[in-house]
């Protein structure tokens, strides 16, 4: 599609400077093949002296201004230096619909804006612009925009797998990520994995949960949960690597067929990568249906580079991502990118870093630097680092030198979210693997394998979660561009291999939260009163109810409160009810604008009556609270409970009490902190759980 060199299609694959792999196609002549060969050495050298930014020639560089009364999104981009290309073509659709339809318009190669008048305020779009030849694209780029969107306070159930070594020891640290997925409305369900298991028990359970819960959307797998093997493909290039490669894809697929009878793969260098039929590894080398799932890892596994231990590694990931959630360190909002030695390839390998980071941040804060020394002292908030690579390395990201995991290991890198590309450690179940390592140093809490494919990662500059963009670069049959098809066979886009490390439910921007929040009922009212965010900044606060247990959350006030009380004068009925409070801001970026929201601070109250209105029947109603607690808890219900029985996460119980009663006080100080369920039975025969977190 990009390239013909004398009526020859020429595939050049480079990897740690070399030519490890050529295709010459339709020559029809023997004696002309050392001429080809010497043609084609000298165009792929020349390409190294040229020194064409590939990654720069392949992005239409979008960002996006808008404004509400009128209403309007103005798409900006940069001046492509293609040549060949005559026109830029501009497609729109409603933000999660599938499928482009056609273009709304057309403008020469010397425009380079295009205002969209046809938009209402509250509605979330996105644009492709690709700059085209006829109908061949040379670049293209994507954006999702808006005008003063709201977030979804209910964002679904999300399935949190983890690998039970841990689960006592990292009690507290656990709780506290419950605890924040809850305020980020979330609805969270926690299940302690034997990390000996197969694949297959693992997508047994996840295929179960997603059958019985109402929304599950996401997947969390923290620590080191077994490892789907898939495929006989090598997206790094290389013959040695040919075989099986890690594959949690297979965990977002509820429907697909996954086989192990046809690949045999006796040759691959690594065991890892061997596969033959019915050894528990499949065959699919692409994703063989729609995924449903977002699954993501945080996984320290198998890296002595660190001195810390895989449980100290994981604790201090959860710290560090508890501490970005509340806003305790906020990062500078730009991107870097690095392309290494890998600069001047025609992949365009740092298209990744191009089409993201300027629908973030706008080409001004984007910088070409160096990743590692950069890294050490300046913080941002994306990175994009490439280079040919090893397992535990890759070259030119460290001054012109290779970085390696070790140097991840023993200094802290100051981003958040980075895209690494490199031979090899695209395989992350291996020994010292550089992506997987990239979590463990400084404020990094997300990293992805960049390049073959290409990731889309656009929709985060409005507010969505990691998990979501990264079901979008991994489905199939996807709306979004990933990269070029090298030779027949040769996976990139839809390859099983495509993963996420990090959690799922991680934003690009937090609030600090208000504090204190307390719920009184005052006759047919509910009066909340809250301590002030720390944040200054802000537009003030939104506040959420729900009716327990099984409620969703709707938004109380009908403009943004600027105080620290607010009164609920809307009560329709008697009930358990939860309120949460969030600090608001308008926040505007390259992308558009939308009200960015903090994690919430919650409180139960519970209402037996609601004067003024008639008939009312009352349904079996819990409150339990303060939840988490320190040491002590209080169960009340409207009607009399026969017993409570206490059990961790492993299902033991560990506290059992027969009562006659409808309020009961619980002293649980001398117990692990920790996760526990509570069952409470009735009178009536009915049973009722409860989630408890013991601080």
């Amino acid at each position: 599609m990009f390239f013909d060199v004398i009526l020859n299609r020429l595939e050049c694959n480079f990897i740690q400077g070399h030519i490890v792999r050529l295709s010459i196609m339709n020559i029809a002549m023997t004696r002309h093949i050392r001429v080809c060969f010497i043609l084609i050495t000298f165009i792929c050298s020349s390409q190294a002296l040229i020194a064409q930014n590939y990654g720069q020639l392949w992005t239409v560089e979008l960002s996006a201004t808008v404004q509400s009364s009128p209403a309007l999104i103005t798409l900006n981009w940069e001046a492509n230096q293609n040549g060949n290309p005559d026109t830029y073509t501009i497609w729109r659709k409603i933000k999660g619909t599938q499928g482009w339809g056609t273009s709304i318009a057309s403008v020469p190669s010397s425009t380079l804006t295009y205002t969209d008048t046809t938009v209402s305020t509250g509605i979330s779009y996105e644009y492709q612009v690709q700059f085209r030849l006829g109908n061949s694209a040379y670049a293209w780029g994507y954006i999702n925009s808006g005008i003063e969107l709201e977030l979804n306070p209910n964002k679904g159930d999300l399935l949190l797998l983890v690998d039970n070594t841990f689960i006592a020891n990292l009690a507290t640290e656990i709780s506290q990520l419950e605890v924040d997925l809850y305020n980020d409305g979330w609805n969270v369900t926690t299940i302690g994995v034997n990390p000996n298991d197969s694949a297959q028990s693992v997508k047994a359970t996840i295929s179960s949960q997603y059958n019985s819960l109402a929304d599950l959307k996401t997947v969390y797998l923290l620590g080191h949960l077994p490892v789907p093997y898939s495929g006989n493909l090598n997206p790094d290039g290389h013959p040695d690597h040919k075989g099986a490669w890690p594959a949690d894809v297979y965990y977002a697929d509820m429907d697909g067929l996954w086989t192990d009878n046809t690949v045999n793969n006796t040759v691959a260098a690594d065991t890892r990568n061997q596969n033959i039929p019915g050894d528990g590894k499949f065959d699919q080398s692409k994703v063989p249906s729609a995924l449903e799932l977002e699954v993501c890892r945080v996984d320290f596994n198998s890296l002595p580079n660190f001195t810390e231990t895989e449980e100290v590694l994981l604790s201090q990931y959860l710290s560090k991502a508890h501490d970005f959630k509340i806003a305790q360190y906020v990062p500078q909002e730009r991107g870097l990118i690095d392309q290494g030695n890998l600069y001047s390839y025609t992949d365009g390998f740092g298209q990744n870093g191009y089409r993201n980071f300027n629908s973030f941040f706008g080409p001004s804060n984007v910088d070409s630097m160096d990743y590692f020394t950069t890294l050490l002292t300046d913080d941002y908030l994306w990175s994009y680092g490439c280079g040919g690579g090893t397992y535990n390395s890759a070259q030119g990201l460290n001054n012109g030198a290779r970085m390696y995991t070790s140097d991840l290991a023993s200094n802290s890198i100051q981003t958040t979210f980075t895209m690494l590309f490199g031979s090899y450690f695209g395989d992350w179940d291996s020994n010292n693997n550089l992506l997987r390592a990239s979590l463990g140093s400084g404020k990094t809490l997300a990293a992805s394998w960049a390049g073959r494919p290409n990731f889309h990662y656009h929709h985060m500059a409005m507010g969505e979660n990691l998990g979501y963009t990264t079901l979008l670069s991994q489905d199939k049959d996807s709306d979004y561009i990933s990269g070029k098809q090298l030779s027949p066979g040769f996976v990139t886009w839809e390859g099983i291999h495509v993963a996420q490390m990090g959690d799922p439910s991680l934003r690009m921007y937090y609030l600090q939260p208000p504090s204190s929040l307390a719920a009184t009922v005052n006759l047919t009212e509910i009066d909340l009163d809250w301590t002030a965010s720390a944040d200054t900044a802000i537009a003030g606060y939104n506040m959420y109810r729900k009716l327990l247990p099984n409620g969703l959350w709707s938004k109380v006030n009908t403009a943004i409160v600027t105080g620290t009380t607010f009164i609920d004068t809307a009560l329709s009925s008697s009930g358990d009810y939860e309120y949460m409070v969030k600090t608001v801001e308008l926040k505007v970026n390259a992308s558009g604008s939308f009200y960015n929201e903090s994690l919430g601070i919650t409180h139960n109250t519970f209402v037996y009556s609601v004067p003024g209105i008639a008939g009312l029947s009352l349904e079996l109603q819990i409150a339990v609270f303060p939840n988490p607690t320190p040491g002590s808890i209080t169960i009340s219900s409207n009607t009399v409970m026969d017993q409570v029985i206490l059990r961790d996460l492993l299902g033991r119980t560990v506290l059992q009490q027969t009562l006659n009663v409808r309020k009961v006080s619980l002293y649980l100080s001398y117990f692990k902190r920790g996760i526990y369920t509570a069952s409470i039975h009735f009178e009536d025969g009915r049973i009722r759980t409860k989630k408890i977190i013991l601080r």
